[in-house]
């Protein structure tokens, strides 16, 4: 069993602490810096919180489609490659996967942005 806070809350404490009390006192020319560093950070928290399995979903989406074996990274390769060949245009499972990973690198990485476009509540 871990000690708490947790490493989600740790993350989620240094950012706060960081943007409350360290970016108003930030010289103009390091904010865009910081501001970086308090995105990542908000990144590294939220894929914390959701763990593993939007990954494992898509690893087994991915082995699925392609027929293929090989890590992820290999076979995101080769859908990149099917997709640029024009292959998801007219092809419904494709363009629901390509979907689905575009929605999951959202939810991460900007999760307001969902919100404002009406397609998720926080």
């Amino acid at each position: 069993m871990r000690i708490q806070p947790s490493g989600a809350n740790l993350l989620d404490t240094v950012r706060t602490l960081l943007r409350d009390e360290v970016l108003p006192h930030v010289p103009k020319d390091k904010t865009y810096a910081l501001l970086m560093s308090l995105n990542a950070l908000g990144i590294a928290m939220r894929q914390l919180e959701n763990g593993d399995d939007a990954e494992n979903t898509e690893y087994e989406a991915l082995r699925v489609l392609l027929d293929e074996e090989g890590s992820a990274d290999e076979l995101n390769r080769m859908f990149a490659t099917l997709v640029r060949s024009g292959a998801a245009d007219h092809d419904e499972t494709l363009q629901g996967l390509l979907w689905q990973q575009t929605l999951q690198r959202v939810i991460e990485s900007a999760p307001r942005y969902l919100v404002q476009e009406g397609l998720a509540e926080l």
